[in-house]
């Protein structure tokens, strides 16, 4: 999460900017007792250059007998992810810890750029001149690069299944920088605000969560499943809170056979995968408080692991 100090106040003419500006400022200053940076403080015509905002440069410019924004990431974020990537692209080509940890590493960087950038009308140019840097790094430093690779789990496949820029690495892709377009940010309700603030702070951690010996295409997977069951449990459709309470369960257990695969994952509770795996009476009688419809799913995935089907339990 971005803690943000700075806003922007738009206004139709000069005039009215500088009266605003005043305004603002002595208010600021008397009822919220804060100081403003006077430096960092001015008026922009923005009919003739940029505003800098958290990272992107803004402007007005005439279509169709309108004035329509024009915002790029501004030139000192491009050369700063710029440099980052590069940095990584050296990591990965002799890594701190593992290969498959630094790979993830630089595709997690290249998803959050691409992620915070895209509502850039003119994201694609700039991540072009970010992409032909960091791929003259990337074609000098890493050897063994393909065209093929693993397959794509469904996120990746959204997001990159069409690029003709993606590569591989020892079977796992490389996310093109290169590879995005822009998209119109979206206002939504309040009550989808809160879901999703709590979704992304969620998502953060999850991406963030050291894996422990665990795949790349585990981790992966992972993620596109939190986003396709829509953060909630799979058994009990209960929203999860908080990332402690997500359970990652194989349908097919590893020691059986099952491996990483998207289809052979699923998001669940605590309580749904203790009685997914319970077989002493002791335990499905402390956490059994299913409905008939959530039995249905329990069961199904008791009987893919040997597992006997449970009785619905039934209040006297």
């Amino acid at each position: 999460m971005r803690y943000a100090d700075d806003f922007r106040i738009f206004c139709k003419t000069k005039t009215a900017a500088e009266r605003t500006k005043i305004a603002i400022t002595q208010w600021l200053k008397e009822r919220l007792k804060l100081e403003v940076n006077a430096d960092k403080t001015r008026v922009v015509n923005v009919k003739r250059k940029y505003s800098e905002f958290l990272g992107f440069k803004i402007k007005v410019r005439p279509k169709a007998k309108k004035l329509v924004v024009e915002s790029h990431i501004s030139d000192k974020q491009i050369a700063r992810k710029t440099r980052v990537l590069k940095q990584q692209i050296k990591h990965i080509a002799r890594p701190r810890t593992s290969l498959m940890e630094e790979i993830w590493q630089y595709n997690k960087m290249v998803m959050g750029m691409q992620n915070y950038y895209r509502i850039a009308t003119c994201v694609n140019l700039d991540f072009s001149r970010i992409a032909w840097q960091v791929d003259r790094v990337r074609i000098n430093r890493l050897k063994g690069i393909s065209r093929t690779g693993r397959k794509l789990t469904p996120a990746e496949r959204k997001g990159y299944g069409k690029s003709k820029m993606l590569r591989y690495l020892a079977n796992e892709p490389l996310y093109p920088i290169g590879y995005v377009q822009h998209k119109y940010p979206m206002f939504k309700k309040n009550e989808e605000s809160k879901f999703d603030s709590v979704r992304s702070a969620i998502l953060t951690r999850l991406l963030n969560q050291p894996l422990y010996g665990r795949s790349i295409e585990y981790a992966n997977n992972r993620i596109s499943l939190y986003f396709a069951q829509k953060g909630r449990c799979a058994v009990t459709g209960q929203e999860f809170s908080s990332i402690e309470e997500i359970h990652c369960h194989h349908k097919i257990p590893k020691a059986n056979g099952g491996t990483d695969e998207y289809s052979n994952l699923i998001l669940i509770t605590e309580q749904a995968h203790k009685l997914i795996h319970a077989t002493v009476d002791e335990t499905t009688a402390k956490y059994l408080k299913l409905c008939s419809p959530e039995m249905k799913k329990l069961n199904e995935l008791r009987k893919v692991i040997g597992n006997k089907p449970l009785m619905e339990k039934i209040e006297g």
